[in-house]
């Protein structure tokens, strides 16, 4: 029985030595093969380095000569006008970078999106992007519906899709993967084209809440004044994240506003509404709103007694009220926030 029992496992360490022997011969030989592919690719990009940056300069595709369909001299040409693109800028340059990669490299790029590796296709879509290859969007649409496309290639797709004003961006934004980062779908709105964005607009009921805040960032960075009256509805929305994003952006955008809406406002029970309604008041210089602030130097929460101080400072004789706050209140509170903003205005503080 020992006998056996040791003879089973020298077999058994046979096997896994010769397990072991094969994959690193395996991965030896693929990385042989792989520093092959690379130094091909290296040399090529040396031998074309000057002649795609005399045809980006010219124009004239004569001066690439014949392009052959070998994958290495295709991906030299990928890395090359993608390294030009980030150089030279111009509609022109970009036009011929576009017209080269429709010509030459739709195929390799194509066969780039259907790669094992992530990084390979994700470089495919950074490519189509660069390279404005506006043929190859039912592609990109075939892979985004596709249930193993990964969350960061969905991303990169909607921002490609938008940046070509694809018709059906739209609808994707709708219902997008909520593993999505806020980051990279507000800069997705940021270049959308706005006739997308005014049907969003209309269709703001339908959105999350998540899409809605986001719109109305858009909305505010873009300065799209045009949706003033959307904004001032808003701020009488029962969601109190959506009211307080429309707040901040009608202060930002300079949208006018009628004193009675924002009042109440002021008096609100969730401190960061009274704190944005006290900036827009200050932005605005609504000075029927004064007593308001007034009061606000005395609000519970510190982040709306100091920003009442820096909508008082905004009005012509905001000094004047901030410092007779310091001689007459009786609230602590009020008297300390008046002091700490008197003492930063005549620092030359920019408020």
């Amino acid at each position: 029985m020992v006998e056996i029992s040791l003879i089973l496992l020298f077999i058994l360490f046979l096997s896994m030595l010769f397990l072991l022997l094969s994959l690193f011969l395996y991965l030896m030989v693929k990385k042989h093969l792989n520093n092959q592919f690379q130094q091909k690719v290296d040399e090529y990009k040396d031998a074309y380095r000057i002649k795609v940056f005399r045809y980006l300069q010219t124009g004239d595709p004569d001066e690439l000569g014949n392009v052959k369909e070998d994958e290495e001299l295709l991906k030299a040409l990928v890395e090359l006008l993608s390294d030009y693109s980030q150089l030279l800028t111009g509609p022109e340059i970009q036009m011929r970078i576009s017209y080269f990669a429709n010509q030459h490299l739709m195929n390799y790029l194509e066969k780039q999106l259907v790669q094992r590796r992530w990084s390979l296709r994700m470089n495919a879509l950074y490519m189509i992007e660069d390279f404005y290859l506006v043929n190859l969007s039912e592609i990109l649409h075939r892979t985004y519906n596709q249930k193993i496309t990964t969350v960061s290639e969905k991303a990169q797709i909607l921002k490609t899709l938008a940046k070509f004003d694809d018709k059906r961006v739209g609808e994707y934004i709708k219902y997008v993967d909520q593993n999505i980062s806020d980051f990279t779908l507000l800069s997705i709105f940021l270049i959308l084209e706005e006739e997308k964005l005014d049907k969003l607009v209309e269709e703001f009921q339908q959105l999350s809440t998540r899409l809605q805040c986001l719109l109305i960032e858009t909305i505010e960075k873009r300065q799209l004044i045009k949706h003033h009256q959307f904004l001032l509805m808003l701020i009488e929305n029962e969601d109190e994240e959506v009211k307080i994003r429309a707040l901040k952006a009608i202060a930002n955008t300079g949208i006018p506003i009628e004193p009675e809406l924002i009042k109440d406002l002021l008096q609100s029970s969730s401190w960061t509404t009274r704190m944005m309604a006290t900036k827009v008041v200050g932005m605005q210089r609504l000075e029927t709103c004064k007593p308001q602030l007034i009061t606000l130097l005395s609000d519970r929460e510190y982040s709306v007694r100091a920003e009442a101080a820096k909508a008082i400072l905004r009005f012509k004789d905001g000094l004047a009220i901030l410092t007779n706050v310091t001689k007459e209140s009786t609230d602590i509170f009020a008297k300390d926030m008046a002091i700490e903003w008197l003492e930063k205005a005549s620092g030359g503080y920019s408020y």
